[in-house]
This record gives structure tokens, C-alpha cells and sequence, in this order.
């Protein structure tokens, strides 16, 4: 079901700040930016790191796993008993659901795209 951890977000409420930290003061180098966004490169890392600009709605960080079918996913979980905090639904970076843990962290599954 789960195939690991694969992305981390942090939202930050300054993005150029928190772009100038981690490269300049940490090193990393950015993969790929859009606004609003900044993705680093994390060799030798499981995990993707990126930061997001966020007003302070949002929880400060997100953990997202990847799994094989996120429906089939969803099911099992939810006949686990898990609360589910938003149902499988398409993003244009693949199918996407989350869940809450016992502390009532959302934890976030994604399915990639299929490759034609």
C-alpha cells in the first residue's frame, strides 16, 4: 500500500526568505519554482523538500506518501477505521486523498499518474 515517504512541504509565510536560508546558509539547490513554490534538489534523500508561501492557514508542514492505487487505498483505510480527511480526488500531479492521524495530523497518500 504505502511505498514510502516521498515529499515533505513546509509552508513558510516568506518565501524569499526561506529561499535565501536554504540555499545560501544550507546549500540546497533549487530543482524546480513556480510561484508561490520552490522545490530542492535532496540527493542521496528518499524525500523531496520543498516550501510553500502560506499565510498561516495552512499546517506549517505535510508529509505525502506514495501508493500504488489511491482508491483501493482509501478503501482499505477506511475499513480500517481511519478518518478520512478528504476522499480520493485528481490533481493535475496525479490522485490524491488524505487521512488523520491520532493527534489529528493530516497525512497525505498520492498516486502518480499513470505513464502512457
Amino acid at each position: 500500500m504505502f511505498q514510502g515517504l516521498q515529499f515533505v512541504i513546509l509552508h513558510v509565510p516568506d518565501l524569499a526568505a526561506a529561499r535565501g536560508f536554504y540555499t545560501e546558509r544550507l546549500g540546497f539547490e533549487v530543482e524546480a519554482e513556480q510561484p508561490g513554490f520552490i522545490q530542492f534538489r535532496t540527493p542521496g534523500s528518499g524525500a523531496t523538500f520543498a516550501i510553500s508561501q502560506d499565510d498561516g492557514s495552512r499546517e506549517r508542514k505535510e508529509a505525502w506518501w506514495f501508493v500504488d492505487d489511491a482508491d483501493a487505498t482509501h478503501a482499505a483505510l477506511k475499513a480500517k477505521g481511519v478518518e478520512i480527511v478528504t476522499p480520493p480526488h485528481d490533481e493535475p500531479f496525479g490522485r490524491a486523498l488524505a487521512i488523520k492521524d491520532p493527534s489529528g495530523a493530516n497525512l497525505y497518500l498520492l498516486q502518480l499518474p499513470r505513464q502512457a
